[in-house]
């Protein structure tokens, strides 16, 4: 059984002027609620620029990356093996979100962690639904947003089919640890270290709260496609993932969105959040795929109404 082990805080982010009403929550007998906690201090959205720190590591990260292939196209990534090992040996301000969650043994910790340093199974899915479905004509030119993005595999596979690509996580460790290398090691070999750069500054990477990352990047150019996987485990967050949709979407724009079916311990999961969605009347609902295994999961698509 797939179980996030994290109690789910309730957000302290508002927003008096979104469409979207928070999701129902069915209420837990008295004597089954958790103790009352204070309200979560979502970190707040920054954009975290690349260093040329990461030219140093190149060799490092070449050695302990791995490949995928997806379809015609080969992605390389870090093994999380050693990103783990290498916070273990290295006690820094960086990593403190990471360690914090290794620490823990936790793959969630509400409003400090959540869960960038995994490849979850619906990326891989997600993955496998654009090679499958998308021309690369399908990507030039476009702008792609890679929300909640962890190890970026899904910007990094637009950025390959020709897509211009940000990249969005919650923790700024997981972009300056996880994200940016993994950009870098998919760039062509016979760049020089001065072109990887020129073309890493090329992608936006932005840390915080999605609430926060909305409002940072609110005059900033809309984005033809969202990608965004594993993102609708915490009922509580779903308003505010909306309203991100909303917010950063054109008008003609459309939201890929892979999730489990249901995620036992928070309480999300496809079916409700689609149910959801039908309920604010602000995004019309496709669903296009679905694996009907003992780990049921989906792929829908959002466009604005």
């Amino acid at each position: 059984m797939f179980e996030f082990n994290f109690e789910v805080n309730e957000s302290d982010s508002s927003d008096t002027e979104s469409p979207f009403k928070k999701p129902k929550i069915v209420e837990k007998p008295k004597s089954d609620l958790p103790k009352k906690k204070e309200k979560i201090d979502w970190y707040q959205a920054e954009e975290i620029k690349p260093t040329k720190d990461l030219l140093q590591n190149l060799d490092i990260f070449e050695l302990n990356a791995k490949e995928l292939t997806i379809g015609d196209i080969e992605l390389r990534h870090l093994i999380a093996g050693f990103l783990l090992e290498d916070i273990k040996k290295h006690n820094d301000l960086d990593t403190q979100d990471l360690r914090k969650s290794e620490e823990s043994h936790s793959d969630l910790i509400a409003g400090v962690y959540e869960g960038g340093a995994k490849i979850w199974e619906c990326t891989d899915d997600l993955l496998i639904y654009l090679s499958k479905n998308f021309e690369k004509s399908d990507w030039k030119e476009k702008l792609v947003l890679d929300l909640g993005c962890g190890s970026g595999l899904l910007g990094i596979y637009a950025f390959k089919c020709g897509a211009k690509v940000d990249f969005q996580d919650y923790n700024k460790d997981v972009l300056e640890k996880i994200t940016m290398p993994n950009v870098l090691l998919n760039f062509e070999d016979t760049l020089n270290d001065d072109e990887k750069m020129e073309l890493l500054q090329k992608c936006h990477f932005y840390a915080g709260d999605w609430s926060y990352f909305a409002e940072l990047t609110n005059n900033l150019e809309k984005y033809d496609i969202i990608l965004s996987s594993e993102t609708i485990y915490n009922i509580e967050n779903q308003q505010k993932l909306l309203e991100t949709f909303r917010k950063r979407l054109k008008k003609d724009g459309r939201v890929l969105v892979a999730g489990k079916s249901h995620y036992f311990g928070v309480g999300g999961g496809l079916e409700q959040f689609i149910d959801y969605v039908k309920s604010e009347n602000v995004f019309k609902t496709n669903y296009l795929w679905n694996a009907d295994e003992n780990l049921k999961r989906g792929i829908i698509e959002l466009k604005l109404q």
